[in-house]
């Protein structure tokens, strides 16, 4: 086939896809592939990871860093659908009034000191980190991107060409605490995702429920659970989740982490 009809069939599918998607809340990892390649992703993302890294004050004690960064990949050692290209970083942000953490496209991963204070071991801080990667390795972040501001957009911002969208997104996770507002089918789909990933890693599974119940039902809900599903429609499917399992994990490594917690 010539390329002419080669790049106008290639043209085509590229634009009915993006109008299949303006009205979609989600869309497949196959179509993120195809809309956003993983190296406009992380292009992107070292540029949103520029901005947000001026503004945020991450925690100065190295072994605070280490420590979380270390168990992020101890839990990608058991991941086997990480996109080709994707490198995660994690980092801590010192700011205890705030519980949270979130994703960034590319595989910057940020947690709040906030969010390890609410936390009584470490396999909570792993339930969370395991639904981050989660959203990474669905490309949840592309997929959201480009249903927000189209294809064309996100490839402009990634090659530096709009500056303005880079703002925008900076702007919104300083602000609200998230890049973009995932829709709920992808949410559970980090939950679960997330879910097999922390059992792989021998870690107990309940902590996805025991953090989550500490967070419901306050004044005023924190960023981690105030953009995701109501907490009690979570623990519903996840308490499935665990009742069939054929063995679950009992690892919770509490008092190792209570030594990391000290010192936030």
């Amino acid at each position: 086939m010539p390329r002419f009809y080669l790049q106008s069939a290639l043209a085509l599918l590229l634009v009915g896809l993006a109008a299949a998607l303006s009205g979609c809340a989600t869309f497949s990892r196959a179509a993120a592939d195809t809309l956003v390649p993983v190296a406009e992703e992380n292009r992107l993302g070292r540029e949103v990871a520029r901005e947000i890294d001026s503004q945020l004050t991450f925690h100065s004690n190295e072994e605070v860093q280490r420590y979380v960064s270390d168990l992020g990949r101890q839990i990608l050692r058991h991941v086997d659908n990480v996109p080709a290209g994707i490198n995660f970083t994690f980092q801590v942000v010192d700011d205890p009034t705030t519980i949270n953490a979130f994703a960034i496209p590319g595989g910057g991963i940020y947690v709040y000191t906030g969010l390890m204070r609410a936390m009584d071991n470490e396999a909570e801080l792993v339930a969370v980190l395991s639904h981050e990667i989660a959203h990474v390795t669905r490309r949840h972040i592309a997929q959201r991107l480009v249903a927000a501001y189209g294809a064309q957009r996100v490839s402009n911002a990634a090659l530096g060409n709009d500056p303005g969208l880079i703002g925008t997104l900076t702007a919104t996770v300083i602000g609200q605490g998230f890049l973009l507002r995932y829709s709920r089918d992808q949410e559970r789909d980090a939950d679960e995702i997330g879910f097999g990933y922390m059992v792989s890693a021998n870690y107990n599974p309940e902590a996805f429920i025991t953090f989550f119940r500490k967070l419901e039902g306050g004044p005023t809900p924190p960023t981690l659970i105030s953009s995701h599903p109501p907490p009690a429609q979570r623990i519903q499917y996840l308490t499935q989740m665990i009742r069939e399992l054929p063995q679950r994990p009992t690892r919770t490594e509490a008092e190792r982490f209570q030594q990391i917690k000290d010192l936030l």
